[in-house]
């Protein structure tokens, strides 16, 4: 997710500009079924692991209260998915199928995009400018949400080259935000 003016979270750290509709999490779930393992920094990790485990029995996240069951199916899937912890600081990741990722990173990146399919990057922003640095992108799904922030932590904020890439696809969500799937033109 990011602002339409480039922001992934807020000046104070905020995420509750994100939308979460239903047509959402249907989108989110097909991601979700389409990917091997899931690759994520420290901080994002967190936020993750203090929610999503136990979020299949307790889904006060879902977008619709009344039928939590697209929620609740997200819970499953990202329990189930492998999740690599890109971390120089954490020793140990306890939840479900985590794996961390320290030491030479590019190394261990590479390794990893090699050998385990399709791996979706969800964050934070210093692992994916490590990750744009490295050349270690392949495709580019940005959910641009109709909001400005005027300030905040940036996606993108320099140090890669210029790269050209092509329009894969295009979805509107009636919420307003839109997604956009973009691949390097190679």
């Amino acid at each position: 997710m990011i602002s339409l003016d480039g922001f992934i979270e807020g000046p104070d750290k905020e995420l509750d500009w994100h939308f979460v509709d239903r047509e959402f999490e249907e989108y989110s779930n097909n991601m979700l079924r389409s990917i091997d393992g899931i690759l994520i920094g420290r901080k994002v990790y967190q936020l993750f692991v203090d929610y999503w485990p136990a979020a299949a029995e307790n889904p006060s996240g879902a977008a619709d209260p009344s039928d939590p069951s697209l929620h609740i199916e997200a819970a499953h899937l990202l329990n189930e998915l492998p999740k690599y912890v890109v971390s120089t600081t954490m020793e140990k990741a306890e939840w479900n199928n985590s794996h961390i990722i320290s030491g030479n990173i590019f190394e261990e990146l590479t390794r990893l995009k090699k050998g385990e399919g399709n791996i979706a990057l969800f964050g934070g922003a210093s692992l994916v400018s490590s990750m744009m640095e490295m050349n270690l992108i392949d495709e580019y799904r940005l959910i641009v949400n109709p909001v400005l922030l005027g300030g905040g932590t940036p996606l993108f904020n320099g140090g890669y080259k210029r790269s050209a890439l092509k329009f894969m696809d295009l979805i509107k969500f009636k919420s307003g935000a839109v997604a956009y799937t973009y691949k390097y033109d190679k």
